[in-house]
This record gives structure tokens, sequence and C-alpha cells, in this order.
């Protein structure tokens, strides 16, 4: 099979045997391609973008919203034609952002695979679902790096299309297929900023995140669950990210260790994101112990109760036989941040207190598990933040709720704040963060101080920074946030 050209080129001499190879084999290749059934393909041209128009409109939590056609074509993708083809037929639309994904695929490295191509065209112009048009949008606007950001050489190409061209070489698309999108545009970061054996890695992780969530989506299906494959644009991005806040947080983050300088190399990569098998092990558990359910309240209340072991650093002398990483430095962090060792430690009953950050990345993996999409919120006291002091702070999960359209979270989080040390006030001056997924890989959140005055400068990585009461802010996560203002903070902001 051919593989996603995320690494550094060989030598020529290995080149030339690959291309004796690909020779020999190509009458063969045709037969064994990847195959999606014969589709009509329809585009349109709207008067408004979907970037400036979309928060005139409903909230989309389904994919049957069409658009009217105004012209037709077929794309036969299992009888597929050269590149070049395809690259015209999105060129010939005239709008955008087809002409410039034409010529992003074009600059992309070794981006030869007929088939893969066609299924991008495919994925592109066959759409229903406005949020598709939207996440290319997206994509064409964010997915390509700025050298002045960087320290270091950085690829001259879209990543998030990159790693959308490696879903295509190894998968087939469903029509309107945003999860495999989502999946694209959270992992362009990685592509950017990381070495080769980390592009080996983010192109074998994405395609495995995506057999996972599919599989999820035939479980729920099964249940009478929500289908994620229904959910909104923004909660499958939410979804897609493995990450939760370790990028921020954690003896790997981004702050501690300057990604702008040097780039992410594997260990940093394997430890900030959690494995596609320690998910499996979770759904597995959850399943057996009927943990999962209908109602996305229900699971997320189980799991923070489940869990939840107070409020303080957590036990490091625990974890001293299982680091074993280079430059581990736990007097760094407050934070441990690498679930598949929490998950090893949890199975063998030797987790005996999280901290709330670990317990919301603990929380949000094994939700994640069952196809809930979950998005941490740090609330910060900001009295302590305008006094120059280490201002109190509690980190905790907000979730999407397909039936009602809304993210909301759970009531445990905000009933005990007068037991904190000190104590919140009801009345003082607090303010939340949604952390926010690099959707964009241009201008990367890594140079963040959190304490003081300079902690209002983070908007790289949060959004929804809101200067609110706690019973306020209670009112807000319990009742809910809409999907369309969820979405505004997570991809616009």
């Amino acid at each position: 099979m051919e593989t996603c050209p995320v690494t550094s080129k060989g030598s020529k001499l290995i080149a030339i045997v690959l291309l004796v190879v690909v020779v020999a084999g190509g009458l063969g290749y045709w037969a064994l391609s990847p195959k999606m059934p014969s589709q009509l393909a329809t585009y349109t041209t709207p008067q408004t973008s979907i970037l400036t128009s979309y928060e005139e409109t409903l909230p989309i939590s389904t994919s049957s919203i069409a658009f009217t056609s105004e012209t037709t074509l077929w794309i036969n993708v299992s009888a597929t034609k050269p590149v070049s083809h395809y690259l015209s037929l999105l060129k010939s639309t005239g709008t955008q952002p087809y002409v410039q994904l034409a010529w992003e695929l074009q600059a992309l490295p070794d981006a030869t695979n007929a088939t893969a191509v066609a299924k991008i065209t495919y994925l592109a112009l066959n759409a229903t679902n406005p949020e598709v048009k939207e996440a290319f949008e997206l994509m064409m606007k964010g997915g390509t790096p700025s050298p002045s950001d960087f320290r270091y050489t950085v690829p001259q190409y879209n990543t998030e299309l990159q790693i959308l061209y490696c879903l295509a070489l190894e998968n087939e698309f469903k029509k309107d297929d945003t999860l495999a999108l989502a999946i694209a545009m959270v992992n362009g970061l990685w592509v950017t900023m990381g070495d080769n054996q980390v592009g080996e890695a983010v192109r074998i992780d994405a395609s495995d995140l995506l057999a996972f969530f599919r599989e999820t989506n035939e479980l729920q299906k099964e249940r009478g669950y929500y289908s994620l494959e229904h959910y909104p644009l923004e909660a499958k991005v939410a979804l897609a990210w493995t990450a939760n806040r370790a990028t921020l947080r954690g003896p790997y983050n981004f702050y501690h260790r300057d990604p702008g300088v040097t780039k992410v190399t594997l260990d940093v990569y394997e430890w900030n994101n959690v494995n596609t098998d320690t998910l499996r092990k979770m759904r597995q558990e959850m399943t057996e112990k009927r943990w999962d359910s209908e109602d996305p309240n229900s699971v997320v209340a189980q799991l923070v109760d489940r869990f939840w072991g107070g409020f303080g650093p957590y036990v490091y002398e625990l974890l001293d036989n299982y680091v074993g990483k280079p430059n581990y430095d736990p007097d760094n962090t407050d934070t441990f941040a690498n679930i598949d060792l929490l998950y090893e430690l949890y199975a063998q009953g030797s987790v005996s207190r999280l901290n709330c950050a670990d317990l919301t990345a603990f929380v949000d993996s094994w939700a994640k598990s069952w196809g809930i999409a979950t998005i941490a919120v740090w609330q910060i006291d900001g009295r302590l933040v305008q006094e120059r002091q280490v201002p109190n702070g509690h980190v905790f999960v907000t979730y999407f709720d397909p039936y009602k359209t809304i993210w909301t979270s759970y009531q445990r989080d905000f009933a005990n704040f007068q037991s904190w040390s000190p104590a919140r006030r009801a009345d003082d001056p607090h303010k939340f963060y949604i952390f926010v997924f690099p959707v964009r890989v241009s201008n990367p959140p890594w140079t963040v101080e959190f304490y003081g005055t300079e902690f209002e400068e983070c908007t790289s990585f949060f959004a929804g920074q809101k200067t609110t009461t706690i019973p306020e802010m209670q009112r807000l996560f319990l009742e809910g946030i809409p999907t369309r203002q969820m979405k505004q903070w997570l991809l616009y902001s």
C-alpha cells in the first residue's frame, strides 16, 4: 500500500529502486487500490461564505441540509482518472475554497495517488452538508504554517490537507465525512512542528482514530444512542483532539519546552496524546461495566464521581516506576498529563488521587472512548490575578449534549467552591477559559505566562474569557452553551 509522504525523502538510489517497483507493479495497482462507489457529484456557487454567514443559520446537528445544485459532475472513484483531472474539476468551479484546494493539493509533496485525490474531490464537491465546505475553508485558511513562527524549517504546504490525503490513501470517505476532516484539522499541528518520527506516527494514529470512531459510531447506532457522525463540526473537532490540555500543562507542555525553537520529538508527542489502544480498552471496560448510556449527562456524572479524588498535587511517587521517559521533570508542572500511563496505573489499582487537571484529562479520554465530545475549561479567581498573586483555579469538563445541541457540565464541579482553600466568595470576579484546539498551525500557542496580568494574553490557548461570578458561571454551564456559540469560540477565535 502506498504510504503517506510525511517524512523526508530518502536517497536517490532508494528512489530509483522504488520507481522500478512502482512501474513493475503499476498494472496490478489499479485492481488493488481502494474503491468507492460511484456517486453523483455536485457543487454550488453560494452568494456568501459560510465563514461569514454561519452565525445567521441554525446550529447544524445533522448532515441532511442540501445545497442547490447549479452544476452536476460525475466523479467515478472506482475508475480513477489522472490527478490533473480532479484538480481541473476543483478549479473549474471558479469558487472558493475549491480553487484553493486544488492548488494546495498540487503543492503537497508526492501527492500522486489519483484515487486519494479523487476521494478528496468527491468529499468536497459532493457535499450536501454545509459544514464540509466550512471545514475546507478553515483548512485552507489555517493549515499552512508561516516560516516566521519557527526557528527551524517547516513544511511549505498545508499540513492539515496532507493528513487528509494520508487518510484518503488508507480509508474510504463517506459522503459529508466531517469526521475525517476534523481529524485532519487538529493533527496538522503535529506534522508542522514534529520531526520525521512524529510525522509517521501521526499518519498511523490519524487512520487508527478514524477507524476507532467509526467503530464507536456503529456501537452507538446498535444501542439506539445518538450517532457521533451526526455531531456538528466543532464537536467532531473536540472529539478528534486526543491531547486534552497536555500542550499547555504537563511535563512536555509547549510553555517550558518551546517547540518554536526545537521540533517536537516522538516521546513528547506520545506523552501528550492518548493512544487509540487505550481508548479501546476504556470503551470495552465501559461496555462491560455498563458505564455507557444513551444520556451523556449520566455518563460524565458517573465518570467524574468515580475518579474524583479531591484537590492537591498528584502522588508522583506512584509513577516513578512507570515514567522511563527522557527529560521528564515532575517539578516543572503540577499535571502529569499522560493518559496511557494513568490508565495503566488505574488498571493495576494504583491511582489513589488525581488533581483536577489530571481528573479532567482522564474523564475526557473515558468519555471520548464512547464518542462523547469533551473540552477542558479552566476557571480562575480573577481577583487574585488582578493582585498579581498565583490564582486559584479549577479545571473541569464541558461536553456536548446532542439531544439539546448544547455544551454543558456536571454540577459537582461547582458544588463545593466555598470549601476550596482559600475559599471562593460567590461575588468574587472569576474568569473561565475554554481550551481551543489547534485548527490553525500558523501563530501556534506556545509562549504563555500563566500567572499575573499576563494571564489575559492566553488567547492562543483559550477562548470565552468572560468575567463572571461562580454562581453565574454555574448557571451558564449547567443550562448549557449553544453549539453556535461554542463553534465561534473553538473555530473562529
